[in-house]
């Protein structure tokens, strides 16, 4: 088994007996060279009470005020020693073979970032192929086409990579790319994970795709999520996507027309969501506020490529809704 090492970070607010089968998610790895960093972001006693419960040498329990799953996240990014990163939310689950099957990998490709496929679990426990399936399929199916063409293939797979769903836990990513890159989430803003999973992706030098389902998320009934709010932090998404933007123009791989396309279609279809999602009386704010944004960007972000990764089918009403916005 390779020596690798793996720091998973894992913050919690209030998850109360959920967090327990996440836990024990990692504590069951086949490949037990790792440290679990849970960041506790100023739970209540249940919580504490539960993670007091665990008693393993490979946890260790980062207590904060509440600030933010960000936050928590940077917490967990500073005290990591592991060779690779990964996250996991406290409700959802990993896989017992995750680590091995990631640590397989790198041995063979060295690769400095390793994308995920997982699992969805919606509100009846239905499991489904998580929502970015589509895309690790085009991607494997261009690499095969590819196989033996005399070109670079890192930045199509760069391309594809940027179009899958900006979810922490379908990555490892090495600490030397985010000691190197300097990568962080953005503080006091939700849908942060764009401008993480995109700067990541930038910055490392080598990526693979792990074969097998690493992850399960789960949609849970009667309990609050990001993605299941429609209040004030849709608007979120605004300062979130300008920032992964100007960061994005900024790196050379802004001249990657497919992978910048990638981000474009991305960031569109997040932000006509979250539009279609806010409330009424939040809508004018928000369209005249993304307005601005869509107006400080670099043209070259509507000029997509006619092979950009478009696996869902939505670049022209994506593209159509740009253009409405900025008419409007």
């Amino acid at each position: 088994m390779p020596e690798i090492t793996f720091s998973c970070i894992m913050p919690t607010f209030n998850d109360g007996a959920l967090i327990a089968q996440s836990v024990r998610s990692i504590l069951n790895q086949t490949h037990d060279r790792f440290e679990l960093l849970i960041v506790d972001d100023g739970s209540q006693q249940p919580t504490r009470d539960i993670l007091a419960g665990f008693d393993d040498p490979r946890i260790k329990i980062l207590p904060q005020a509440n600030d933010g799953v960000s936050s928590a996240r940077n917490r967990g990014l500073h005290h990591a020693r592991g060779d690779y990163i990964c996250f996991l939310d406290a409700d959802d689950v990993r896989a017992p073979w995750s680590f091995a099957e990631a640590a397989r990998v790198i041995d063979e490709t060295d690769a400095e970032l390793l994308l995920c496929r997982g699992v969805l679990s919606q509100e009846r426990t239905q499991l489904q192929r998580f929502l970015d399936d589509i895309h690790f399929d085009g991607y494997e199916a261009e690499l095969e086409a590819l196989d033996g063409a005399d070109e670079d293939v890192l930045p199509v797979i760069k391309a594809w990579a940027t179009s899958a769903e900006p979810q922490p836990a379908n990555k490892f990513i090495a600490r030397d790319v985010i000691d190197r890159a300097k990568l962080r989430f953005p503080n006091d803003h939700f849908f942060e994970d764009i401008m993480f999973h995109t700067m990541a992706i930038a910055h490392a030098r080598s990526i693979a795709l792990l074969p097998s389902r690493g992850y399960t998320y789960f949609q849970r009934q009667m309990r609050q999520q990001t993605t299941g709010s429609n209040g004030q932090i849709r608007l979120d998404i605004l300062g979130a996507a300008r920032a992964t933007f100007q960061l994005f123009e900024a790196h050379p791989d802004f001249a990657n027309g497919r992978q910048r396309g990638a981000l474009m279609i991305s960031a569109l279809r997040l932000l006509r969501w979250c539009e279609s999602c806010a409330p009424s009386f939040h809508r004018y704010g928000y369209r005249v506020a993304l307005r601005e944004v869509l107006k400080s960007i670099s043209p070259l972000y509507f000029a997509l490529p006619d092979d950009t990764p478009d696996p869902r089918g939505d670049r022209q009403a994506l593209l159509d809704y740009a253009k409405e916005v900025l008419s409007w």
